[in-house]
């Protein structure tokens, strides 16, 4: 597996813990864990793991709707995704005239 972001860890009476990683098949999985009070409540096991699966085939087309969703409507969008793609390092080409 690769690299695991994490996306939320939460505290509380019930913890949640939500990581995303591109596995080594290509596949996107978001990968989840509630511990506490309303996993018990609700499953009686203070325990509760869940999965969301996007196949490796589908990650181009979830890339662009998270782009459209995230941006659409922004005139800035070019500039301010420059920005996160040089704050994280990442190769890109950018060209004007």
């Amino acid at each position: 597996m690769s690299d695991v972001i994490k996306l939320v860890s939460q505290g509380g009476s019930t913890s949640i813990h939500i990581d995303v990683s591109i596995e080594d098949n290509g596949d996107l999985l978001f990968s989840g864990q509630d511990i506490g009070d309303d996993p018990d409540e609700i499953y009686g096991d203070f325990d509760y793991e869940y999965w969301l699966r996007i196949p490796a085939a589908e990650k181009d087309r979830v890339l662009l709707l998270l782009i459209e969703r995230l941006y659409g409507g922004n005139a800035a969008v070019v500039s301010q995704f420059r920005k996160i793609l040089e704050a994280e390092g990442i190769p890109h080409g950018f060209h004007s005239h």
